[in-house]
This record gives C-alpha cells, sequence and structure tokens, in this order.
C-alpha cells in the first residue's frame, strides 16, 4: 500500500491537508477530497496538485471524517505488518498524524501495535542506491530515471501510485535493497536517511534538512500565511 497527500504548503505541522489517497497493488484505489473547515487558509503557489480551497470546501467531506477514515486504513495495513509505501516519508506522515491530532483524534501511530513500521521511502531507497546520479530527486523526475509514466505530478492519487511502483522498481534494480526483510529495510532506512543528511550537509551547509525518518516531531501549530521562507519540505 502506497500513501500520498495534497495540502496547502509545506510547511511541517502547519499546512493543510486537502487531498489524500492510496493505492494497493492488488485492490481498487481510494481518494479523498477534504473540506478544511474556516479560516484564512490558503494554498501556496508551488503546489501542483490543482485543489483549490474553494473546491476542497465545496465538495469535500469534513476533513475529520476523511482522516478517521484514512487512519484506519493505513492503521489496519501496518497492524498487519505490511510495509507502507510513503515518497518523502517523513512529510507525509508528520502531516497527518499533526491533522489528526488537530482534529482530535488518533494518530496511526498510537493506533498500530508497533507505530509507524515497516515504512518504506523510494526516495531515501534511490538516494541510497544511485547516490551520484545527477539530476533532481522529484518524484516525476525520479520516476523518468526508470522509466515509470507519471503525467499529474502532484496529485495525491497519481503520485501513491507512483511511488508504489517505483519502491518494486528499485528493489529489483538495486538487489542488495531488494534483499532486505521489512524489519531491516525499515531500519536501514534510518540509517540511510541519517547518511544522507550529514553528507549533504557536509557539501553544502546552511540549508535546513530534516534528520528524522519516518516521522519528525509533531506538533499542532497555527495557521501563517506563506512566505518565501516557508515554502519547502526538504
Amino acid at each position: 500500500m502506497a500513501v500520498d497527500i495534497a495540502t496547502t504548503g509545506n510547511r511541517y505541522c502547519v499546512d493543510r491537508i486537502i487531498g489524500a489517497a492510496v493505492h494497493v497493488t492488488d485492490g481498487p484505489a481510494q481518494s479523498w477530497l477534504l473540506d478544511p473547515g474556516p479560516g484564512p487558509l490558503s494554498v501556496a503557489p508551488p503546489k501542483r496538485h490543482g485543489i483549490t480551497l474553494q473546491s476542497a470546501r465545496a465538495h469535500g467531506v469534513p476533513a475529520a471524517q476523511a482522516l478517521e477514515e484514512l487512519a484506519t486504513l493505513l492503521a489496519h495495513h501496518l497492524t498487519a505488518k505490511e510495509p507502507l509505501v510513503a515518497w518523502h516519508a517523513p512529510f507525509v506522515l508528520t502531516t497527518i498524524e499533526a491533522e489528526l491530532r488537530r482534529h482530535g483524534l488518533a494518530t496511526v501511530s498510537d493506533r498500530a501495535p508497533h507505530g509507524l513500521v515497516p515504512i518504506c521511502d523510494p526516495l531515501v531507497l534511490d538516494r541510497h542506491a544511485d547516490p551520484f546520479r545527477s539530476g533532481g530527486r522529484a518524484l516525476e523526475t525520479v520516476a523518468e530515471w526508470y522509466g515509470i509514466p507519471h503525467d499529474s505530478a502532484g496529485d495525491a492519487s497519481s503520485d501513491a501510485e507512483t511511488a508504489l511502483v517505483l519502491a518494486r522498481i528499485i528493489g529489483s534494480c538495486f538487489p542488495p535493497v531488494g534483499r532486505l526483510s521489512r524489519p531491516a529495510l525499515h531500519r536501514e532506512q534510518v540509517s540511510w536517511h541519517e547518511t544522507y543528511v550529514r553528507d549533504a550537509e557536509a557539501w553544502r551547509p546552511g540549508r535546513h534538512r530534516d534528520p528524522h525518518w519516518p516521522l519528525s516531531p509533531v506538533e499542532v501549530l497555527p495557521w501563517t500565511d506563506h512566505g518565501p521562507g516557508q515554502l519547502s519540505a526538504s
């Protein structure tokens, strides 16, 4: 199973989820359009999912209802010890957990007996397996490198489906990664992400890089308007 979200921006614990989707390998996909409720919210210009606040409020289900359904589905999957695929897991999972708390709901971490384990993050896999490849590491760029069609970048459903395919293909292309057991893969990704952050900081110091994986510290922060320095989730 893979999960992805569409948000008002890329700020951990501040921006709101207005779309979400899950894809599975052997069943139907499920998606939600969320009504974030009233308030002075806005969608940051770089977001490409195409969801406006007007559309989300007019046609979306109440955020608490959608988040409860999503959390129940994710927790059930993790309880079965099945890997949950999430591209750039710290942003996706931290945002989901923060939104659940914001609406007074139990987090996925609290619902699943073993917490957010096992997680599979194709971004971490790709950075580890092919660290010196030139070019960016955006989902659509990596998908193109591996020959995966991805025509709707930014759409939560399309992104979740692409991440799920990428996880399988990277495992096939790099057998040392693909042969790892689910618990071992989770543990290794923690280490690989720490190594990436350390090496990236040594190469280009001074940029904010989140050292946590797969979950950053979860807070419920109040809304603030988007500013020039608030648009990156990396």
